[in-house]
């Protein structure tokens, strides 16, 4: 079983090189077969571990070349828990359903497209699988190349070439600086293990490293998670990108830096900072600012792509309160959200390519009524995953927002659950308003609130065929019914617990030690979370109302309302300037007020 590890990274690596050897030489259909038979098996291999990780976490040395030096760490390995396979198998499942998508619905992708899509995979499963610093920056580089070719992909366009160039520059900025952290603590330490970096700080507390490389590693991660302020390149990537590799980048690969940076910090510093409250209060902080601006922004816009980029960044501010609380049940539940609501934003953008297909646009205005005929099982599969992105009670990621809740109540932070209830409703809601502009034709056409990106629509080559449709319905099923997987939230739970007991982790990894097996702990849903359910789905009903038919308000309303929030917006949009020279400075300064933040209270 052991033997699968290695084989999630070889095969697509393979079929990848393959493809762009040999790809033009073969007929069409050949590419298209390898490319999605490769993206099943390992979606098949990557959910076989995440069952046998269940049981027991899977450690696997590359070259059988376990740690030999008093339990000290020397070779490469991959560690397997619960956790990490199930973000790899997040991450197959999507490329698939993309892969399916992209083969019935795109005349133009090929085979270099498929195998970019092949590379971007195996470089997203060895980044949540290794248990190695090194290693995590190596595959974190393989995904980053792969994405910024994916995102330039119709790099003739002069929008393609700045988004994908916004993306390369600030993610390259955030890199270098995760590779400036591991070589602080390699020098400290001597080693790339997260246990052995973990164990050799615990021994030895510099305190002034200790908060450079804590820094460096964090603004590494956050700048690939897209959370605000590091977050600019973020939106003008997602937009300009296909739909097929979009849909990968909104439904894993920012997300994926959430996990891997959540067992960095519980390897590597937790066993010398423990839970002290001044990681929490900076994470939180961090937190709610992408959280309230995403959503803010979200429903600021009116191309349904930027909405979802911006969804992305308010849904990874969920996530990062979550992590933030340093709690067994904070760190299943933010896990959980990233499985649910990334198969949903998956699946919303699969639904935005046929929609630009078949209509020529994702802009709402621009599309004013248009999708009226002819669009019902669009418009419908549209409206499920926006239902199912507003947690409806009982499905979808409501089960994984109660114990993100939870989390926040017990550790003193009760005040942030409704409102982040509302920023899911907020996002959630400006997708609903879109639907009903684009589909039902109602509200006005012209809304000067909005940001819209086109003035008219333009029809792309496309095939007209309605089963492409099946991978985006799949993933949104999939995401609304998870919920119901005997148990789900009991064994998240458990599988954080045993990654946070340091001392018997570090034994399963050195010296191949299984801890005691840890019961199932208990999971109820309180009262109060399912009124937090009911305020994320009603409210965003209500914002979508709102944001149709907030022109009809009286003059005597609507007057002061524009006074007190036309500065607001206009700042919020000025930030988002889209020069690189800016992002970068924001980028700095975020980084110089967390480090200086640390300094003082580390």
């Amino acid at each position: 079983m052991n033997q699968l590890v290695p084989l999630t990274i070889a095969l697509p690596l393979v079929c990848a090189a393959l493809l762009a050897a040999v790809g033009q030489h073969v007929p069409r259909l050949v590419p298209d077969v390898l490319a999605i038979a490769c993206a099943a098996a390992v979606t098949a291999m990557s959910l076989t571990l995440t069952l046998r990780a269940s049981d027991r976490t899977i450690v696997y040395w590359f070259g059988d070349w376990h740690p030999v030096q008093d339990g000290f760490p020397w070779g490469i390995g991959f560690v397997v828990d619960p956790l990490a396979a199930a973000e790899a198998t997040l991450a197959s499942v999507t490329v698939l359903a993309a892969l399916v998508f992209s083969w019935g619905h795109f005349e133009s992708i090929r085979h270099l497209f498929y195998s970019l899509m092949l590379a971007f995979l195996a470089g997203m499963v060895g980044f949540v699988l290794s248990g190695d610093l090194f290693n995590i920056f190596v595959f974190l580089e393989l995904m980053s190349v792969a994405a910024y070719a994916l995102s330039g992909y119709h790099v003739r366009r002069p929008e393609v070439l700045q988004g994908a160039l916004d993306f390369a520059v600030l993610n390259t900025i955030g890199t270098l600086t995760l590779l400036m952290g591991i070589g602080v603590l390699y020098g400290r330490t001597g080693n790339l293990n997260l246990v052995g970096i973990g164990a050799a700080l615990a021994q030895d507390h510099p305190p002034g490293l200790l908060v450079l490389a804590l820094t460096l590693v964090t603004v590494g991660f956050l700048v690939k998670a897209g959370t605000a302020p590091f977050h600019f390149w973020l939106t003008d990537a997602y937009t300009v990108a296909t739909a097929p590799a979009a849909a990968i980048f909104t439904a894993v690969m920012s997300d994926l830096a959430f996990d891997v940076y959540s067992r960095v910090h519980a390897t590597v510093f937790a066993p010398t900072l423990g839970t002290g409250d001044a990681v929490r209060h900076a994470l939180l902080a961090l937190a709610l600012l992408s959280a309230l601006l995403g959503a803010v922004m979200c429903f600021l816009e009116a191309d349904l792509k930027r909405q979802l980029a911006f969804m992305t960044v308010s849904n990874g501010g969920i996530v990062l309160a979550g992590l933030a609380t340093l709690t067994d049940t904070g760190l299943a539940g933010s896990i959980m959200y990233i499985v649910t609501a990334g198969l949903l934003r998956g699946a919303l953008m699969l639904c935005l390519g046929m929609l630009i297909v078949r209509l020529g646009s994702s802009d709402e205005m621009v599309l004013h009524g248009k999708g009226r005929t002819g669009h019902a099982l669009l418009a419908l599969l549209l409206a499920l995953c926006a239902v199912g992105l507003a947690a409806p009670p009982g499905f979808g990621p409501f089960i994984s927002l109660t114990l993100v809740y939870d989390a926040l109540t017990t550790t003193g932070y009760a005040w942030t659950a409704p409102l982040l209830a509302l920023c899911v409703a907020l996002s959630a809601g400006a997708t609903l308003r879109a639907i009903a502009r684009i589909f039902l034709g109602w509200g006005p056409a012209h809304d000067p609130s909005l940001t819209s990106q086109e003035t008219k629509p333009h029809r792309l080559s496309g095939r007209h065929r309605l089963w492409p449709l099946t991978a985006p319905l799949l993933l949104t099923l999939l995401a609304y019914f998870l919920a119901f997987v005997p148990d789900l939230p009991a064994h998240a739970i458990k599988a954080a617990a045993e990654l946070h007991d340091h001392a018997a982790h570090a034994r399963l990894v050195t010296e191949g030690i299984t801890p005691p097996s840890i019961s199932l702990p208990e999971h109820t849903i309180s009262l109060r979370d399912w009124f937090y359910g009911l305020i994320s789905l009603v409210g965003a009903f209500l914002a979508a109302a709102t944001g149709l038919w907030w022109q009809r308000l009286p003059l005597r309303v609507k007057g002061p309302l524009r006074i007190c929030a036309r500065p607001s917006i206009i700042a919020l949009k000025t930030v988002h300037s889209g020069s690189i020279g800016d992002y970068t400075t924001w980028l700095i300064a975020a980084t110089a007020t967390l480090a200086l933040t640390w300094t003082v209270t580390l």
